[in-house]
């Protein structure tokens, strides 16, 4: 089951306010999204799966069925500046064996947020990954 249009821009007004919150039930797991105060005034939603989170699910490195509801960043773990301030040190035919000798250069880091800028964000990527979709509203519960 997924949900309509009027039911995402529903949530999605829902979460468009300080201390605003939408329970969902995501493929079997209660997945709570709620707007919280980050820093100063600015404001972000943060994901809740089965009532709380966990810090090692932030870790790209390990994997839990939890990380799949969670905001996924993957960023390269040398900077491109950083990158080719090398090549243009070492040589472009170093620098190439170089990459081809050792990942460092190349590796990048992925990291799973439980935070969203916006509800919308949120609410589309819940969408895109899973299957069935149900509001959970206090008559259910």
């Amino acid at each position: 089951m997924t949900l309509t249009t009027e039911q995402k821009q529903e949530l999605i007004n829902k979460l468009s306010t300080p201390w605003g919150s939408v329970h969902l039930l995501c493929d079997g797991s209660r997945i709570d999204l709620v707007v919280e105060p980050c820093k100063g005034l600015k404001y972000r939603v943060t994901t809740y799966v089965n009532g709380h989170w966990k810090g090692e699910w932030i870790d790209g490195s390990k994997s839990f069925p939890e990380q799949k509801f969670l905001n996924k960043s993957t960023r390269p773990l040398v900077k491109k500046a950083d990158l080719e301030k090398m090549e243009k040190t070492a040589g472009k035919r170093l620098f190439k064996k170089m990459c081809a000798e050792d990942s460092y250069w190349t590796k990048t880091i992925t990291l799973y947020n439980p935070s969203w800028a916006s509800g919308k964000s949120a609410i589309n990527h819940l969408c895109k990954v899973c299957d069935s979709i149900q509001v959970v509203t206090e008559e259910t519960v």
